[in-house]
């Protein structure tokens, strides 16, 4: 392929905030060598498609975008990515038009391999074990090789300071497809900060697959979480903190009052909970908290932090999950100040304990469970928004077109705000008004 043409690259990313911090630093990458990137419906000279395998529908949504990429254009290259090519390989690169299967540790050979141009057959590079033995200190030690220099014009940076996880929910993939837990040095989170900072970013997103395991199996992290956000927040920054996904367990009291006294750090919690039934945890080998745990959390983060969001993760449908223990979960959710949940069915993983249960719950029981819950969800969030209603919020500009602007509150409130125009990537104060469909209207009176 001619490097001196002025070549197109297409990216799309399937899954959670650490894989699309991926995606930015290869956006970064590529750019900064002069290629020019394009949407991923546009004709490219190359798709790259950084994929996820947490469920099987995600497995499948990547079988999806690797074809559409070849109808579009089919003398493209194509490189497949992410947790779904480390996992599967095999079963990636038997799909017609793939180039390329690389492992999360290769994702920094993706200019290379641009250049490097389409192949005959297949080419394979994926470190390190795809299925390791549950409890295995065996992994990827590349976590940390690509970074997102933050030079784009989105308002919002994700920035990975973990990767990896050892819980080995027996349900899970994921550790198997990430490797063991890995933490970015306190100092380089803080230099990748200053620099997000001067690229004009007023909200990072500290992420990572398993972001309360910071700094615990890495002795030159030298911080935990709980001390890198108080790291953080005592710095004069000019923006404002969201601290991604934590295990129950993992949100310290300390972490809680650092929130609730914090100009920086955003007044929002999501706990990945799972289930509020304590067998059903012990069954998915989620045995570091237990209902009484998180009910205890939940409730001391709403009586201290003001205006909290507070969302939660739930798997419905787990292997065993009787009638009992599902109303165990919903009335748990229903009886705590919870903002909103985000609902997954049970997906079996091949090569997780999980996959060989013996009693699997029926598809159309799963679906009904569901949409019970799903219902209450949109009780709660719908709630959660009217009690915000004549409050103030700092919201976020994020878009902005001849009608109308919209953001993110700090407690994470999609605002809408029409009226006095304002400027993207702006914090201002908003009165939230009225709540309409799934959406807040704000009046900015600045």
């Amino acid at each position: 392929m001619d490097r001196k043409a002025v070549m197109k690259v297409a990216i799309t990313t399937l899954g959670c905030k650490a894989n699309q911090y991926d995606s930015f630093a290869i956006e970064d990458v590529i750019k900064d060598n002069n290629l020019s990137v394009v949407p991923f419906s546009e004709e490219a000279d190359a798709y790259i498609i950084n994929t996820c395998t947490v469920t099987g529908r995600t497995d499948f949504k990547s079988r999806y975008l690797i074809r559409k990429a070849r109808k579009t254009n089919p003398d493209a290259v194509i490189i497949v990515t992410g947790c779904y090519a480390q996992i599967s390989s095999d079963e990636v690169k038997g799909i017609k038009g793939v180039d390329y299967v690389i492992g999360n540790a290769e994702k920094d050979t993706v200019l290379n391999l641009i250049y490097k141009g389409k192949q005959d057959t297949p080419e394979v590079m994926v470190s390190g074990l795809k299925l390791v033995p549950t409890g295995s200190k065996q992994g990827h030690d590349n976590g940390f090789n690509l970074r997102a220099q933050g030079s784009s014009e989105r308002t919002r940076a994700f920035l990975k300071v973990q990767d990896g996880c050892e819980r080995y929910c027996s349900y899970c993939i994921i550790p198997y497809a990430r490797g063991i837990t890995r933490s970015l040095p306190a100092d380089d989170v803080i230099r990748e900060i200053e620099l997000l900072r001067r690229n004009g970013y007023r909200e990072i997103v500290l992420t990572g697959i398993h972001l309360g395991s910071y700094g615990i199996t890495n002795d030159s992290a030298a911080h935990s979480l709980t001390e890198l956000i108080k790291d953080i927040d005592k710095r004069s920054y000019h923006c404002r903190f969201r601290i991604s996904s934590l295990d129950p367990d993992e949100v310290t009291d300390e972490l809680i009052e650092i929130v609730a006294s914090s100009k920086r750090i955003c007044n929002h919690f999501h706990l990945a909970v799972q289930s509020c039934d304590d067998d059903i945890l012990m069954d998915m080998n989620r045995h570091h908290y237990s209902r009484n745990i998180f009910v205890d959390k939940v409730e001391r983060i709403y009586k201290l932090v003001n205006d909290v969001s507070i969302g939660v993760d739930i798997i419905v449908g787990f292997p065993g999950e009787t009638d009992t223990q599902f109303m165990n979960t919903y009335s748990t959710l229903k009886e705590l100040p919870v903002s909103y949940f985000h609902i997954f069915p049970f997906s079996k993983r091949k090569g997780t304990p999980a996959f060989d249960f013996s009693n699997q719950v029926d598809d159309k029981v799963m679906a009904d469970r569901c949409s019970i819950l799903k219902k209450l969800a949109e009780e709660k969030k719908r709630a959660f928004y009217t009690i915000q209603v004549g409050k103030y919020a700092d919201v976020l500009i994020e878009s902005i077109s001849a009608q109308k602007a919209t953001g993110k509150s700090r407690n994470y409130i999609p605002v809408v705000i029409s009226g006095k125009k304002v400027q993207k990537n702006t914090e201002i104060k908003i009165r939230l008004k009225e709540v309409r469909g799934k959406e807040v209207f704000g009046i900015y009176e600045g």
